[in-house]
């Protein structure tokens, strides 16, 4: 159980978005800052912080190397931010299907004029969290207006700020 999951979400943003020294010989060791896909590439994004009364739902790609925060999701207003081929885009939350749970569900769809993004994860409900969950198992998908989609395995964690 996590005592306080805002401060752990911000440590986990601040680590995943810095670079860390080797233990070795001091030398600071280089970490991707995308990850690619057919066409697009996904940039990190800057730590967000949450605001009283929101829920937000933080994504990290998987990597080879180390999680790349590509993605946040909130609850109001309901869209998904996230930094496609170096653009910060914001899309609104079209469609959504499965179990509640503060405000996002297990399948959500956000979309704008060029592209569609769908978040489909399952909540890890056996390991609960004060004030948030996290992401057992997702992927994110993302269809472009030509109709290629690229598909990026994800985990994450959702939390509330009250």
């Amino acid at each position: 159980m996590v005592a306080n999951l805002r401060q752990a979400l911000a440590c986990a943003a601040a680590c995943v978005l810095s670079a860390c020294a080797s233990a070795g010989g001091g030398a600071e060791t280089s970490y991707p800052q995308s990850v690619a896909g057919r066409d697009m590439r996904f940039d990190v994004l800057e730590p967000r912080p949450l605001e009283p009364g929101r829920c937000g739902l933080y994504v990290w790609a998987q990597s080879a190397q180390q999680p790349l925060f590509i993605a946040v999701a909130y609850n109001t207003p309901a869209q998904v931010h996230v930094r496609i081929d170096g653009r910060d885009r914001v899309l609104a939350r079209t469609s959504f299907d499965g179990a509640p749970n503060s405000g996002h569900f297990e399948v959500q769809t956000f979309e704008d004029r060029n592209m569609a993004l769908t978040l489909d994860v399952t909540f890890d409900l056996d390991r609960p969290l004060r004030d948030g969950a996290s992401i057992r198992t997702g992927v994110m998908r993302v269809r472009d207006r030509e109709g290629w989609e690229t598909i990026v395995p994800i985990g994450g964690l959702l939390a509330c700020a009250s």
